[in-house]
């Protein structure tokens, strides 16, 4: 699948099922995205006054809570390839007290409309699997950070359990599509998720592309039983202690 086709197939899967995005993620994950989202948050080690990029921020919940951390006088901007989701996005930041910190921006985490250098960290949810190519994503998210940054990955994964794989097979293969067209009227952007989480390389494989790139102390984290992982590299000082 070529770059533009698979862009403008996410862009449509994601403008159908925006307005349910965050009620189907409830349902579907049994309520753990919410603790998934935390954990990442957590990870993100962030201080007041802090420059935030989230990359694929869907409909705002992570960018909210790194806005939270950040603030009073630190800055998140949530980039999204989807002007659907950033327009629920748009809706969930509302009442947040930080919103002034906040800015959204349509643009495409292969291309990140930004210069070398300008943030603190970076944090990418659910966006390396939907990518079309994960490599130049990570490289482009090591460009934009500053040296000593931090990036910050959630993506959902393949269970390496054989007994909970399969289990996990049978739900997202044929039940999570079910549950995705009773409540969104269209069931393709669940079978896509089904054929993207199995074609997503094993946690191993990702920390090795982090480290192609130049990252340091990479490494990762498994959450429940491996249905989600966290990895977390850092940009090397510009001048290493001697």
């Amino acid at each position: 699948m070529s770059q533009s086709l698979k862009e403008r197939r996410v862009k449509t899967y994601f403008r159908k099922i925006a307005p349910q995005y965050d009620l189907v993620n409830t349902l579907v994950s049994f309520g753990f995205h919410h603790h998934w989202r935390k954990f990442t948050v957590k990870k993100a080690d962030l201080r007041p006054g802090q420059q935030v990029l989230d990359i694929c921020c869907g409909t705002g919940l992570i960018t909210k809570d790194l806005a939270e951390k950040v603030s009073p006088d630190g800055n998140v901007v949530g980039l999204d390839l989807s002007p659907s989701m950033l327009a629920v996005a748009d809706q969930n930041l509302a009442d947040s007290p930080w919103r002034h910190r906040i800015r959204l921006v349509e643009g495409n985490a292969l291309s990140l409309p930004f210069a070398d250098n300008s943030f603190d960290r970076a944090v990418i949810g659910y966006g390396l699997r939907n990518v079309s190519d994960m490599r130049q994503a990570l490289r482009e998210l090591f460009r934009v950070l500053k040296p000593e940054g931090k990036a910050i990955a959630l993506e959902l994964a393949t269970p390496p359990y054989p007994v909970f794989k399969q289990l996990h097979y049978l739900y997202t293969s044929l039940i999570l599509p079910l549950v995705g067209s009773f409540l969104t009227g269209n069931k393709d952007p669940y079978l896509y998720l089904y054929r993207s989480v199995q074609a997503y390389p094993d946690p191993q494989q990702v920390a090795a592309v982090f480290r192609e790139f130049g990252f340091t102390q990479v490494h990762y984290d498994q959450l429940c039983w491996g249905i989600a992982t966290v990895h977390i590299g850092t940009k090397p000082a510009l001048f290493p202690p001697q």
